[in-house]
C-alpha cells in the first residue's frame, strides 16, 4: 500500500517543481484512513490536462474532456484529475460543461460523500474540510453540502450509499437517507451498466441484509430495472452470495420474472445462467431423472443451485440435484456430439431423404445411450437401431 503512495508522491513532486499544486484525493484517502487496502492512488492538482500532458512522458487521454489523464509510474497508472468547480463525471446524467479550478476545495465539495471528500498532502498530512475523518468515526454516510444537490447532480449517488453501507457497514445519516427516498425516482434515467455495476458491489458487502432492507425502505427497488418487479418480502428473505444469486431466486419464486433479466444489461453468460437454472428448477420439480439431470445442466449451475437451494426456501428436490451432481463423472455421453452415430449414418442405414426424421431418431439412440442400454459404439447402435427402430412416412415408432 504504502509503495502506492511512495510512487504517488513523485508524481505529486514533479507537479509542485513546475508550479502546480497536488493531492492525494478521493476513495484511497478513505482507505488509508480506515487502514483497509488501497489498490489504487488518484490525485488531483490545479494543472489542467495539456500541462500535465506536457510535464509527464508516458500519459494516456481517458477523459481529458472531464479533466483526467492517465500517468503511468512504474508502469502503475495513477489518475490525475484538474481540478473542478462544476460538470459532471462521464456517465452522469447531466452534461453540464466541465468548469475547472484553481482551488482544492471547490473540487472536494462537488464530491459525493464527505468520507470521500478528503485530500492528503504527499507528506500524509489530511485536509478534511467536510470533516470526512469525523463522518468515518461515527460510521456515517453522509453527503457533501445540500443532499439534494449531490443527488441531482447524479442520482447514481443514492445507490452507492447503499453500496457503502453494505461494504462499509455504515449507517446513513437521516438528512441523506430522507433525500434519497425524495429523489429515488431519479434513479430511472440511470444507464443500467451503471446500476447493475453499484448492485454487483453492494452484494460483495458483509452488510448486504441492511443494504436490501435500506433498498426497499428508501422505495429504491421500485425504479431498478428487474427488482422493481419483485415482491419487497421475497427480495427481504432472499439469502444471496453475489448478485446473481439474487437474479437466480426470485426468477424460480416468479417464472414471469425471466422476461425482465434482458432489462439489466448483464452479459449473455449471466443471463444464460439464470434461464438455465430456472429450467433446472423447472425439471427438478417435474420430477426428471437424476441422469437426465446431470446430463442437461453444467456442474457449475448443479453445484450453485444446491448452495440456493439450502440457503432458501424452494421446496427443491435435493436429493435429486446432488443425485445429479455425483452422477456427471460417470456418464457415457455429455452431449449428442459425443454419439458415434450422426445424420449421415442414418440415411446411409435406411436409404432414406434427409428430413426430421433423423433428429428424432437421433433423440432415442442419445437416451438409450445416455441410459446405458446401448454401448456408444457405431456398430452396436446401429444394431441396435436396426432391431428396435421403425420408420415410417410418418412417425417413428420404438420396437421393444
Amino acid at each position: 500500500m504504502m509503495e502506492l503512495f511512495k510512487i504517488g508522491e513523485t508524481i505529486i513532486k514533479k507537479l509542485n517543481n513546475n508550479g502546480f499544486e497536488a493531492y492525494f484525493v478521493g476513495g484511497c484517502v478513505r482507505d488509508f484512513y480506515m487502514k483497509k487496502p488501497v489498490h489504487d492512488v488518484d490525485i488531483a492538482t490545479d494543472a489542467k490536462p495539456d500541462e500535465i500532458k506536457n510535464i509527464f512522458q508516458k500519459t494516456i487521454d481517458v477523459g481529458v474532456e472531464h479533466g483526467t489523464i492517465i500517468v503511468m509510474a512504474e508502469n502503475i497508472p495513477f489518475e490525475i484529475t484538474t481540478y473542478r468547480a462544476g460538470g459532471t463525471d462521464a456517465g452522469n446524467i447531466r452534461q453540464d460543461p466541465v468548469l475547472f479550478s484553481s482551488r482544492l476545495n471547490e473540487d472536494l465539495e462537488r464530491r459525493d460523500f464527505t468520507m470521500n471528500a478528503m485530500a492528503m498532502s504527499k507528506d500524509m498530512t489530511y485536509h478534511d474540510p467536510f470533516s470526512g475523518r469525523d463522518a468515518i468515526e461515527k460510521k456515517v454516510i453522509i453527503t457533501v453540502g445540500e443532499p439534494d444537490d449531490r443527488f441531482e447532480e447524479d442520482p447514481l449517488r443514492i445507490i452507492r450509499a447503499i453500496r457503502f453501507m453494505s461494504v462499509m457497514k455504515f449507517s446513513i445519516e437521516p438528512s441523506t437517507e430522507y433525500s434519497m427516498i425524495q429523489n429515488a425516482h431519479t434513479v430511472e434515467n440511470v444507464s443500467v451498466e451503471r446500476i447493475v455495476s453499484e448492485l454487483k458491489k453492494t452484494y460483495s458487502g458483509t452488510g448486504l441484509k441492511q443494504a436490501k432492507q435500506k433498498l426497499v425502505q428508501t422505495h429504491l427497488i421500485k425504479y431498478i430495472p428487474f427488482l422493481k418487479y419483485v415482491n419487497p418480502d421475497d427480495y427481504l428473505q432472499s439469502v444471496a452470495g453475489d448478485f446473481l444469486d439474487e437474479l437466480i431466486i426470485q426468477s424460480v419464486k416468479d417464472v414471469s420474472l425471466i422476461k425482465s433479466i434482458n432489462d439489466l444489461k448483464i452479459s449473455n453468460a449471466e443471463k444464460d445462467f439464470v434461464k438455465n437454472s430456472r429450467s433446472l428448477f423447472k425439471a427438478v420439480t417435474d420430477g426428471e431423472s437424476p441422469r437426465k439431470i446431470a446430463y442437461h445442466y453444467h456442474e457449475d449451475v448443479l453445484i450453485k443451485f444446491i448452495k440456493l437451494g439450502r440457503g432458501n426456501e424452494l421446496n427443491l428436490n435435493m436429493t435429486a440435484l446432488n443425485d445429479a451432481l455425483s452422477l456427471q463423472p460417470s456418464l457415457t455421453i455429455r452431449s449428442k456430439k459425443d454419439l458415434e452415430i450422426n445424420g449421415r449414418h442414418l440415411i446411409a442405414l435406411y436409404n432414406m431423404k434427409s428430413g426430421p426424421w433423423i433428429k428424432e431418431c437421433l433423440n432415442i439412440i442419445e437416451n438409450e445411450v445416455l441410459f446405458e442400454r446401448v454401448n456408444n459404439n457405431h456398430d452396436d447402435i446401429i444394431n441396435w437401431v436396426k432391431r428396435h427402430v421403425e420408420i415410417g412416412p410418418e412417425s417413428i415408432k420404438v420396437i421393444e
